[in-house]
């Protein structure tokens, strides 16, 4: 009984460890010096959506008015599945509208339909989700970094929205993501993670890419191919896309099913090769595909870590004073992993739903099955109601 007890203390603990050590290193993060004197691309912003008909004009309007030289930047809206009247409100706009047909959706086909649609005119290709939103300089503000040697980015994804506990701990959730899995890796000199949405790729680099992607976790894929590549994801903290946040339980469970399916999968399928990349010195590959999955979800982390010392010392247990500790240094890892200006009396409201996201992670857990396939979150807000919104980091 120790025996199992000492397996699943050590394992937790390289879990917090991992954490910890990219946590602090998240606060010796440096945002990368722009270039001084960048030389004007031309960009191509793919906004992928499927049934996003409440969002998307809203949200293709605004990136019209996106202030940046207007012969050097092509709005490409991917609408799949979209209502008659939506389209026809999108074809008002000065945008590149595409209207593909697919038998099974994925956003993998979506990005393959607009480059093969597109000429290879343009230099650089942003992905934005259809509820994201951006300040007007986000393309000026991305020039001054795709500059050089530098071929992917990604930004600063910050929620659009914290109406609701749920919205709130996702929004918490993102802003940790951004502190250890990408501010921490780069720190390290190790590429950013992916996000989804808020990605800056050279264009034919990303079209080669996506080109040979069928998963349904496409951000996966492509920032395994660029570690394979050796080429580095910068992490750029104040270029910022406001991104709508999971507001109910449901929709959380739903959306974490599709994440953990990932983490399962990738893990599995790169495992071996990912150490064979790291005998050739490729620790980004290797911290990719290995490190990251091999832990679990950062939510199911901590509610083991409640858990286990709770049964521990409802035992009377002499092993209880390890765990503690270990809860403890976990719960500081996390807390200073949130900016402040998350912290409110919302905040601690949200707190109390905790248990009920955990459970939600559980049962996405088994219920796994089918989550292989294309699972579409529903948006619905077009406003930003943002602690970020005043951010002047830019």
């Amino acid at each position: 009984m120790y025996f199992i007890e000492y397996i699943i203390y050590f394992y937790l603990a390289l879990a917090v460890l991992y954490s910890v050590i990219l946590c602090v290193a998240g606060h010796l993060y440096k945002v990368p010096a722009k270039s001084k004197n960048p030389v004007l691309k031309k960009f191509a912003v793919f906004v992928p959506g499927y049934k996003e008909d409440s969002v998307i004009f809203h949200v293709a309007q605004q990136l019209t008015k996106l202030e940046y030289p207007k012969d050097l930047f092509d709005i490409v809206v991917i609408a799949d599945s979209f209502q008659p009247e939506t389209l026809q409100k999108l074809s008002t706009l000065p945008i590149i509208l595409l209207e593909p047909k697919f038998d099974k959706s994925s956003k993998a086909k979506s990005l393959n339909f607009a480059f093969n649609s597109l000429p290879e005119k343009y230099d650089n290709v942003v992905i934005l989700d259809a509820d994201n939103v951006v300040h007007p300089d986000f393309l000026t503000q991305l020039n001054y970094y795709l500059q050089g040697e530098v071929r992917a980015i990604q930004t600063q994804r910050v929620a659009k929205n914290t109406d609701t506990s749920f919205s709130l701990l996702d929004a918490c959730s993102e802003a940790i993501n951004n502190h250890i899995f990408r501010k921490g890796h780069n720190a390290f000199g190790l590429s950013s993670s992916l996000i989804g949405s808020g990605m800056a790729f050279h264009y034919t680099l990303l079209k080669d890419i996506i080109s040979k992607i069928e998963s349904v976790y496409e951000d996966r894929e492509i920032q395994f191919e660029l570690a394979k590549r050796n080429i580095k994801i910068l992490y750029i903290e104040g270029i910022l896309v406001y991104d709508e946040k999971i507001d109910n339980p449901a929709a959380f469970q739903n959306q974490r099913r599709r994440w953990l399916y990932a983490q399962v999968k990738s893990f599995i399928d790169y495992f071996g090769l990912g150490h064979r990349m790291l005998l050739k010195g490729n620790l980004s590959f290797y911290n990719f595909t290995v490190l990251n999955n091999l832990f679990p979800p950062r939510l199911i982390l901590l509610g083991l870590l409640f858990i286990i010392p709770v049964i521990s010392t409802g035992f009377r247990s002499n092993h209880s004073i390890y765990w503690w500790p270990l809860t403890a240094l976990y719960v500081i890892c996390l807390l200073i992993s949130i900016p402040r200006k998350l912290y409110s009396k919302k905040l601690i409201i949200a707190i109390f739903s905790i248990p009920l996201a955990f459970i939600k992670m559980i049962q996405a857990f088994f219920r796994m099955k089918g989550a292989n396939k294309f699972i579409h979150t529903t948006h619905t807000k077009t406003g930003v109601d943002s602690v970020f919104q005043n951010d002047d980091s830019r």
